[in-house]
């Protein structure tokens, strides 16, 4: 419409002194146009009804009416423009929510199955560590027991050593003794010296030293057998300390071995231990990425949302403007239309 307010402006501006021929008939053709735009039908009349020359009226209106379907056709070819690239902001929006709708899944997915793998790993690792610590429980056990019984083995051997001693020392003084030339009275005291030491050695109740009291109580006969019996004692003694000794030897062995099982098997463990630990550290920092991941599709997603609502919601805005601005603009090219044709006509006749 502002053309055409320039134009009444510029037609109005147009001297003329006379009323051309058939000036009159063609402003009432001009007033009995049909149309809302009277500021352009009234611009038209009072040129005319002024002097104005109808050709350059024609001229005129025709350049008007010429700039206005050339407004329209850039408009049309803008709005062709515009549509075509938002259609394309709103296909390609589109596209961008459903990926990340379906990569918001797939990251759930694996979100879950990284936690069904955390849980899974860290009942493992709590197997090993109970693995572990009734291991470290057995070995200090072993430890104990064998410290008991190395205990005991030298508690007993320095016993048997103290018998066997004073076998050793009794043993020839009461042969000695018994085969004296002086006689009994030489062997009873001789026996009782031996006695006494060895109730002090081994203890007045100890079966050796209650053996060896009897002698002094028994002839020499007795003695003797006595003698014999001790002889044997001692013998066994002998055997038994060796025994011991055997028996301390396969025990240590026997430890060491255990030791050493005990020993691989913390050392695998460890291992296991150490490699469940790095897989969850890294199942654990691949949560995390997860996590970090799926914040930032659901800040993409609900921006995404409100870009695509927003364009098309201006979509709507702009086509419902460029529809109302279309049709204003084809209703005033038809009234100008409708002028030019009746200036242009009343123009013919005139020559």
């Amino acid at each position: 419409m502002k053309a055409i307010l320039i134009l009444g402006l510029l037609v109005f501006g147009i001297n003329g002194v006379e009323l051309e021929a058939g000036v009159p008939i063609l402003l009432k053709e001009i007033k009995a146009i049909k149309t809302d735009h009277t500021d352009f039908t009234f611009l038209l009349d009072l040129e005319l009804s002024q002097g104005g020359k109808i050709s350059e009226v024609v001229g005129l209106v025709g350049d008007l009416l010429e700039q206005m379907k050339r407004d329209q056709l850039n408009d049309d070819l803008e709005y062709a423009h515009r549509t075509t690239t938002l259609g394309l902001d709103i296909e390609w929006l589109i596209i961008v929510l459903r990926n990340l709708t379906k990569e918001r899944q797939d990251k759930n997915n694996q979100l879950s199955e990284v936690n069904q793998v955390l849980v899974g790993l860290q009942l493992q690792l709590d197997a090993i560590t109970e693995q572990l610590n009734i291991l470290n429980g057995k070995e200090e056990q072993l430890r104990q027991t064998r410290a008991q019984e190395a205990a005991s083995y030298q508690a007993r051997q320095e016993n048997n050593s103290k018998v066997l001693a004073a076998l050793n020392e009794i043993i020839p003084k009461l042969q000695v003794a018994v085969f004296d030339q002086e006689g009994k009275s030489l062997l009873q005291t001789e026996q009782f010296e031996i006695v006494e030491k060895i109730k002090r050695e081994l203890g007045h109740n100890h079966p050796v030293a209650i053996m060896v009291a009897m002698t002094t109580k028994f002839d020499v006969p007795t003695v003797k057998r006595i003698i014999d019996k001790l002889d044997h004692i001692r013998n066994a003694v002998i055997a038994l300390m060796q025994q011991e000794d055997e028996q301390e030897i396969q025990s240590q062995i026997t430890f060491q071995t255990q030791i050493q099982e005990i020993a691989e098997l913390r050392e695998k463990f460890s291992k296991d231990f150490e490699v469940t630990s790095q897989l969850i550290k890294k199942r654990t920092n691949d949560k995390v990425l997860l996590e970090k991941r799926l914040t930032i599709i659901n800040r993409d997603l609900s921006l995404t949302e409100q870009l695509l609502i927003q364009t098309r919601e201006y979509k709507e805005q702009y086509d419902a403007a460029y529809a109302v601005r279309k049709g204003k603009r084809i209703s005033e090219i038809k009234t100008v239309q409708q002028a030019y044709d009746l200036v242009e006509n009343h123009s013919k006749k005139q020559k």
